[in-house]
């Protein structure tokens, strides 16, 4: 700096010198022609400009010198100025170099490369190890370390001094509480200013070093749960399933043995269903065990886990001869499908072992997988079984089916036969009461003269001519009967359509069966409801429908019984709710639209009462209870029984109205009978019917 300045200051003269010297000149060249004496005013004039020349160029330079000097001055304080700049600079970079170290995720370690101490460190560092900057200062890194580590530990120096970097992902250290963990270490050579120092980068991996071996544990349980799920798959039976699910479960865990329980009928019995490495005497004792005894059954009763680290001094040990194994470890987990417990899965080692959580985890998922594997193994077989039993049913049911056709041929041609006879019996019916009517009406008229003649007649020939009537009559009323029959199953029977009054048709049915009733000792009861019944149809045909069935039941009701008629209105849905009772009586009553409301006239008698069996038959043509030997002709005598043809015309008759007529008994030891006529009400319901 001075000597720049002093530099300057010597240039700045020379111009000034030279000029000094050049004002001087004339008067050195006047001067030596000259004496003292002789000094002219021309010389004393040109020393005076000379000096005056001099001072002006003097006075010019100190104004110059002036200046350079505030110049420099103003120079120098700029100089300062860039210098405190630079030298603030400097330590803003050492605070934010000193920031990103403290400010890092990753602990930061400088460590001398011939000591292994530390020369510097960030503060993630500090936290990291659990020391404070003052006491790591100068500390070897080595001290931070288990005496197992060092050695990889040194080994990563030297590698990071031979080519410049290394790293260890898997490096243990320890902190200043004695906890340990899991460091990955990455060392770079490098200088920390004029310094040589090992940079390293510390980073706390021990949340992912556990993290990997869960999952790796996880991987493990997925790949015995795989496993097992392609065994399940493969296998061709229940037992080679469990036999090669127990060995596979027992070799992942390193157990030494194991058993499978499975639950029989219905929970009560314990099934070892499955051994590994297990001995005879073991297996025969541990067969005996039932749900509850032992650690096994706790697991089979309760559904929970059981364990023993030792089950040679374990209480709960329920097999006495497990004492002469060498098992110490258990650890037995249920075996459940949809929250069902099916078993129980058991594994045994001969060292002390207490299971960790996933491993216990592990063996509930498995059995849970084992659960559901041996329900469909179960299916399985019993959808085999099921199959073989449908193969054995589809072979009867072609050698059925090879039956059915034949009996339906069989029975078509019964049923051919059957209408063939049919109708040779209509035929045969139709011809006989039209031929027989020509007969009886000659005998019956033979007879009616006789009578007039009875006075000129002898007792004796009375009587017969008498019965000859009684028997004229009887047949015409049966020829009748055939007649009607063969009318209504023709339906061509003429029905008249007309409001009937219900108290006159009742009140006048007990004026015809009085005689009847009176002779046989018997009471009838009316019991009319007050409630208005609109009945439309045919008057004298309901009468004899009606006057039938009330004659069947002075027949088959013993002296001093007593019949019963009552009346009710039922309605579409009463009847239809008894359609399963009724349809027996009336097949084709269902098939056609009910009418809203039925009178129904109940007849009940305390008679000698009908099977049940018999019911639905006593309405069919010609059907009589009994020996042919009992029937007579009487129509009022107790037991008596005609040609079956009464009920049966009651029926076509109340059929013919829209209506139906069952029959109802306790049987012949209870006694008594219901008969049951139904009849739509109002006039609509008959006009449809009609």
């Amino acid at each position: 700096m001075n000597g720049t300045v002093g530099n300057r200051f010597l240039s700045g003269r020379k111009p000034l010198l030279l000029a000094g010297l050049s004002a001087l000149l004339p008067v050195l060249l006047v001067l030596p022609w000259t004496g003292p004496g002789q000094w002219t005013p021309l010389f004393f004039g040109l020393s005076l400009g000379s000096c005056l020349l001099l001072i002006v160029l003097l006075l010019a330079r100190l104004i110059a010198l002036r200046d350079e000097k505030e110049a420099l001055a103003r120079q120098l304080a700029e100089e300062q100025q860039r210098g405190r700049s630079a030298r603030d600079e400097l330590a803003q970079a050492q605070r934010r170099q000193r920031q990103l170290l403290d400010w890092a995720s990753d602990a930061i370690l400088f460590i001398d490369p011939q000591s292994g101490r530390l020369v510097d460190q960030n503060r993630e560092a500090c936290r990291l190890l659990g020391y404070s900057t003052q006491e790591l200062a100068e500390k070897p890194l080595l001290e931070l370390m288990p005496e197992t580590e060092r050695s990889r530990y040194l080994s990563l120096v030297e590698r990071t001094l031979a080519i410049g970097h290394a790293e260890d992902d898997n490096l243990v250290f320890r902190r200043r509480d004695n906890s340990r963990f899991t460091g990955a270490i990455h060392t770079r050579l490098g200088n920390l200013g004029r310094q040589r120092v090992i940079h390293a980068i510390l980073r706390d991996i021990t949340a992912q070093k556990q993290i990997e071996q869960e999952l790796r544990q996880k991987n493990r349980d997925l790949t015995l749960l795989n496993r097992i799920a392609h065994q399940a798959a493969e296998s061709h039976g229940l037992q080679a399933l469990l036999d090669t699910t127990l060995r596979t479960v027992a070799q992942s865990l390193d157990a030494d043995s194991g058993s499978i329980f499975l639950l029989r009928h219905g929970g009560n019995d314990l099934h070892l269903a499955a051994c590994y490495n297990m001995p005879d005497s073991v297996r025969e004792e541990l067969s005996r065990m039932r749900p509850g005894q032992g650690l096994a059954g706790a697991v089979a009763a309760t559904g929970h886990p059981r364990s023993s680290v030792d089950l040679q001094t374990d209480s709960r040990r329920w097999a006495k001869s497990v004492a002469e194994t060498e098992w110490r470890g258990f650890q037995a987990v249920p075996i459940s499908v949809r929250d069902r417990i099916v078993g129980v899965l058991c594994i045994c080692c001969r060292d002390k072992r207490v299971f960790k959580r996933d491993e216990v985890h592990l063996l509930i998922a498995v059995g849970k997988q084992l659960g559901a594997a041996i329900e469909g193994a179960e299916l399985l077989e019993a959808l085999r079984w099921q199959n073989r039993l449908n193969e054995a049913t589809n072979r009867e049911l072609k050698e059925s089916r090879r039956r059915l056709k034949e009996n339906l041929r069989r029975q078509e041609e019964a049923t051919r036969t059957l209408e063939r006879l049919e109708r040779m019996k209509n035929n045969f019916l139709a011809l006989a009461s039209h031929e027989l009517r020509t007969p009886l009406t000659y005998i019956l008229a033979g007879t009616e003269i006789l009578l007039d003649r009875q006075a000129e007649l002898p007792e004796d020939q009375l009587r017969v001519i008498d019965a000859i009537r009684q028997g004229g009559d009887r047949l015409r009323d049966i020829v009748d009967n055939l007649l009607e029959v063969a009318r209504l199953e023709a339906q061509s029977i003429y029905l008249g359509r007309e409001r009937i009054d219900l108290r006159l048709l009742l009140r006048s049915l007990e004026e015809t069966v009085r005689s009847n009733l009176i002779e046989n000792r018997l009471s009838l009861h009316l019991d009319i409801s007050g409630d208005s019944f609109p009945i439309w149809g045919d008057s004298d045909h309901l009468h004899k429908a009606l006057l039938r069935v009330v004659e069947n039941a002075i027949k088959f009701t013993p002296p001093d019984g007593n019949i019963r008629i009552e009346t009710t209105r039922m309605h579409k849905e009463e009847i239809l709710a008894r359609r399963t009772d009724l349809e027996p009586f009336a097949l084709g009553f269902f098939d056609r639209p009910l009418a809203d409301a039925y009178l129904c006239i109940i007849v009940s008698d305390s008679g000698i009462g009908i099977d049940p069996e018999e019911l639905p038959r006593i309405f069919d043509k010609f059907y009589e209870v009994g020996d042919i030997s009992d029937h007579h002709t009487s129509r009022t005598r107790f037991g008596g029984k005609g040609v079956g043809l009464g009920l049966t015309l009651a029926r076509g008759m109340i059929e013919a109205h829209g209506g139906m007529i069952w029959a109802a008994s306790e049987g012949t030891r209870q006694g008594g009978s219901r008969f049951h006529l139904l009849l739509p009400l109002g006039e609509t319901a008959a006009e449809t019917e009609a």
